[in-house]
């Protein structure tokens, strides 16, 4: 049955005059008095949702403000996870398995006229462009800036395609059209991290214990294009999972994260930050510098219980210490995880379908909340639950796969807000709008 507990509201009456103003007018400095064209132009809009159904190619474009679905794309084949571009107003829809990435555009932007900032908002539209290439499948971002999709290649065909870096920005994306890329010399499993004009992607040593990378190498955009700089010293074996913020990036490996500082445009130093197990995510928040979650499994089907495990990374110290979570349990495996718009909070959903936050309080993590049946009944193999975070207000929502239900909560407290009906089993979900 339908069950909401809803707190979106109506546009009040001086957002709906900036919404008609910014319908009205399509460009600044046109000329004339318009003392408008001055002054910031703010929509007050909560953005609009992406969201995937499973094994199929539709993708719903969700209206916070109306709290409708306000359109449906058909992709051109299911994709296999949705994201957000770097300036938070296209989706990108990843179609791994068939070499290929389209976009959305959700119709949310912000510009920046110089004097001012001008908001706009109108309906969505599929964006005439698709981006090729040999399985894409990690996406990295420099956040409000570029982002990377790093192509894994395909060892598995004759000839092999090679493994592959495809830069982009939202300005990009409007133009249709790459800002830079680059090609590997092998397919490989890896990564492709852009800060300001460096990339750092991935090599494997001769010696590798596994198919994954053992190491990062250093290239600078030269153009469209990028030349290679060095090979970092640090060895990173079983290499997975990456994420930038601020001077640094970090780095999943088998004996802990490796950690990136960028010292300047052009320059990095490295190091390990050992941990008891493997890490194979790396979790972050552009307002949080210089802090990561490192996300490791301890356990396995054969020698269990398996149990999702949390590290605080500190990159400027070089340290790390244990995450823990409310409640947590030996046992406890992650669902989902994401940080809200703050970057204070990092919430999980679990296995059971409880909601548990950690809060970065006085440069250090206490417990947060433990919200118990935020998503009732877990499914039992994928989709799982997957989550957003609202850039705009403290909402976080949550995919519900067996309810077919979009949840809403309030990222402070973790109280759940709303449950809406979508009709269809959601997989993946991404926000798109003007962060506040």
């Amino acid at each position: 049955m339908h069950h909401t507990y809803s707190t979106f509201t109506k546009l009040p009456r001086r957002s709906l005059l900036a919404l008609a103003a910014a319908a009205l007018v399509t460009a600044c400095g046109g000329g004339g008095n318009d003392d408008h064209e001055h002054t910031n132009t703010v929509i007050d809009t909560a953005g609009r949702l992406a969201i995937a159904e499973n094994a199929a190619t539709g993708v719903r474009v969700f209206d916070l403000d109306s709290k409708t679905v306000a359109a449906t794309y058909t992709m051109d084949n299911a994709p296999s996870a949705l994201y957000t571009s770097p300036g938070g107003r296209y989706v990108v829809a990843m179609q791994r398995l068939q070499d290929k990435v389209q976009f959305i555009d959700s119709g949310i932007w912000q510009e920046d006229h110089g004097d001012h900032l001008h908001d706009y908002k109108q309906a969505s539209a599929l964006v005439n462009w698709t981006l090729t290439g040999s399985r894409p499948t990690h996406y990295d971002v420099q956040a409000g800036r570029q982002a990377a999709i790093f192509m894994d290649g395909n060892s598995a065909i004759t000839p092999i395609q090679n493994a592959g870096v495809r830069l982009f920005t939202d300005a990009s994306i409007a133009a249709k059209r790459l800002e830079a890329s680059m090609d590997l010399t092998v397919p490989i499993h890896g990564l492709g991290e852009p800060v300001g004009n460096k990339l750092l992607t991935v090599s494997r040593a001769a010696d590798a214990t596994t198919t994954l990378p053992t190491h990062l190498e250093l290239y600078q955009r030269n153009g469209n294009g990028y030349t290679y700089q060095r090979q970092l010293d640090t060895r990173c074996e079983g290499m997975h999972g990456s994420l930038s913020t601020g001077n640094h990036t970090a780095v999943g490996c088998n004996n802990g994260v490796m950690v990136v500082t960028h010292t300047s445009a052009t320059a990095v130093t490295d190091r390990m930050v050992n941990t008891p197990l493997r890490v194979g995510t790396i979790a972050g928040h552009p307002k949080l510098t210089g802090q990561f979650v490192g996300i490791g499994t301890e356990g396995t089907a054969a020698a269990p219980p398996v149990t999702t495990r949390f590290f605080a990374i500190d990159a400027v110290a070089g340290t790390q210490t244990a995450l823990n979570l409310p409640g947590w349990e030996a046992g406890f495996v992650r669902r989902a995880h994401a940080f809200d718009r703050s970057g204070t909070r990092f919430a999980v959903v679990d296995h059971q379908g409880s909601l548990r936050t950690a809060v970065r309080q006085s440069g250090a993590w206490t417990a947060g909340v433990a919200v118990t049946g935020v998503v009732p009944a877990m499914p039992t193999a994928a989709p799982w639950p997957a989550i957003a975070v609202n850039q705009a207000k403290d909402e976080f929502y949550v995919t519900d796969p067996v309810a077919k239900q979009l949840i809403t909560v309030n990222s402070q407290t973790g109280a759940v807000i709303s449950r809406t009906d979508l009709g269809f089993v959601p997989s993946s979900i991404t926000w798109t709008g003007i962060a506040r």
